[in-house]
């Protein structure tokens, strides 16, 4: 199955932003019988928003318990970031208890924990966590460094990191700068999709 959590949006109550690499994926993927897709929060998410990374991962954990088999996730900026969540909301259910759901794979543009609606530190990825495709946006402001800092920098030893630097914007790294572009991320990005059956 494939869960796509979208990325940030500039409108208050969040959207589908049905343009980028997030539902391109989504749109793709060999997973159309077990596929889910999940608006991105608004551009100023807190506890109480209508999106959010706490209610992101609540409904991703929900859709997942549903089905069996491979378990893949994609997001971009906090909806990377509530993939991110997802994973250690899962770790922690399944403590204790002979069945595991393990996330094969998780593929995130530019991972953003800038929510207060978690008390997670979603620097972490946890050991339920096969392997990591992490496409990272360095053409950042200084400002942007610190108002958007890149999570999921660290994981568990049993988690195979893939990560990769690409020189464009927060935005262009899911295809949403036209100015800048995406300096290579989707092709990137598309070929550990297809390597790992997911489109």
């Amino acid at each position: 199955m494939l869960v796509a959590l979208e990325g940030s949006s500039p409108t208050i109550r969040g959207e589908n932003n049905r343009k980028y690499y997030v539902w391109n994926a989504y749109c793709e993927t060999v997973f159309q019988d077990s596929r889910k897709y999940e608006p991105g929060p608004a551009a100023i998410s807190m506890g109480g928003s209508m999106i959010n990374i706490r209610k992101m991962a609540n409904d991703a954990c929900e859709f997942i318990g549903q089905y069996t088999g491979d378990v893949f996730l994609i997001g971009w900026s906090r909806g990377a970031a509530a993939c991110i969540q997802t994973a250690l909301d899962l770790f922690r259910k399944q403590q204790g208890s002979s069945e595991k759901t393990i996330i094969k794979a998780m593929f995130l543009f530019d991972a953003v924990d800038q929510d207060t609606s978690t008390s997670d530190f979603l620097n972490f990825i946890p050991g339920n966590v096969g392997t990591v495709y992490h496409a990272i946006a360095t053409h950042k402001s200084w400002l942007d460094r610190r108002l958007f800092p890149t999570c999921g920098r660290t994981w568990d030893p049993g988690v195979k990191m893939n990560a990769r630097n690409f020189n464009t914007s927060h935005g262009g790294i899911a295809g949403a700068d036209a100015k800048l572009g995406d300096a290579g991320s989707k092709t990137w990005m598309w070929d550990n999709l297809k390597n790992e059956g997911v489109i």
